[in-house]
């Protein structure tokens, strides 16, 4: 009998401050028994919890949570093939090259998916939002990459249960993807109705991410109000890019403090879960890297391309990518180009 709850999480993920926020646990929590509060950097509980109250097995939480493995410090996951590639479709806030747009946009028009959870933002706070979007126009609006945290899985009831959806797609960074995972994976009869539904995994390259004490920083230390941001990238610095057409660059050691204490326990530089897995790295300018991972992300990714939604092509820059997954990872620049080289 697994009666596995959020207490184990707590001890082992929680107070040791492991939590990487990515709201899983809170979306597939049978009774809405955890939640998250502005106060700490891990989900709370109401205690309404049928297993520490009615010895009733349960297991969902810990289960989907993706801080409960070790994770390995070397290798880049499974890896089909790796391209370089740009949308053919206008994506007017693309972070780079707008295909993890184009790719979602080819699904939902060929009928694969009926959802996705994505990350939004309120262009005013700049304050991230998890959103569930169900067509092409939807998810080309929301398009752009977020590098304040939202526990963007909790979403997953609202597509899931609420909406009863059963074929949605996932988005996020190495910590969302694992979790996705380890949903996919399980036995726990509470996460079938979730692993059945997903799809489609989508991973981003992910170096950090930042709690809302960034924007306050900025605005308190550099002057920049969150309404004059047009958005974030990280390329071995933070970039603040205003609507005024100039940028802000800073030391990734500068904004070190407004970091997430639970980005300290990841070596996933790549999204090495996912089904496809997509960064700016590694790519030339105005085009991202996409690593394909699984039969199912070829299969997304080439409908993308023969539909006219995307362009694929090779001669990506594998020593930049290692660069940076190396380091994250604690490895050598040429022990993780091996790695990638070798799996590509």
């Amino acid at each position: 009998m697994d009666l596995f709850s959020y207490k184990d999480l707590q001890r082992e993920v929680w107070d040791t401050e492991k939590c990487c926020g990515c709201g899983a646990c809170v979306g597939v929590c049978p009774t809405e028994a955890l939640y998250f509060n502005e106060e700490t950097d891990h989900p709370k509980s109401n205690d309404y919890c049928k297993v520490t109250r009615d010895a009733v097995p349960c297991a969902a939480c810990y289960h989907a949570c993706p801080r409960i493995e070790e994770t390995c410090s070397d290798g880049f996951g499974d890896i089909i093939s790796i391209f370089e590639s740009k949308s053919k479709v206008p994506v007017l806030e693309a972070q780079s090259g707008g295909v993890v747009t184009s790719v979602l946009a080819a699904a939902f028009e060929s009928n694969l998916i009926d959802g996705a959870i994505v990350m939004g933002v309120d262009k005013w706070s700049q304050l991230p939002q998890p959103m569930f979007v169900q067509t092409s126009d939807a998810v080309i609006q929301a398009a752009g990459s977020r590098y304040v945290w939202a526990p963007i899985l909790k979403a997953l009831r609202d597509a899931i249960e609420d909406r009863k959806l059963r074929k949605i797609a996932v988005v996020g960074t190495p910590c969302v993807t694992t979790a996705v995972r380890r949903i996919r994976q399980s036995n726990v009869d509470v996460l079938s109705i979730y692993k059945n539904a997903i799809r489609l995994s989508l991973g981003l390259f992910c170096t950090e991410i930042f709690t809302n004490n960034l924007l306050d920083d900025l605005r308190t230390t550099h002057g920049i109000k969150p309404w004059e941001i047009s958005g974030f990238d990280v390329k071995g610095k933070l970039i603040v890019k205003l609507r005024n057409q100039t940028r802000l660059e800073l030391p990734l050691k500068d904004a070190g403090a407004s970091k997430r204490r639970g980005c300290e326990h990841c070596v996933d530089f790549t999204s090495e879960d996912a089904d496809l897995s997509f960064g700016s790295v590694g790519a030339s300018a105005g085009h991202t890297v996409v690593i394909v991972r699984t039969d199912v992300g070829e299969g997304f990714l080439k409908l993308a391309e023969s539909t006219g939604h995307i362009e694929l092509k090779s001669g990506v820059d594998i020593a930049a990518i290692a660069k940076i997954g190396g380091k994250k990872k604690g490895i050598s620049v040429e022990k993780a180009k091996t790695a990638l080289t070798e799996r590509a």
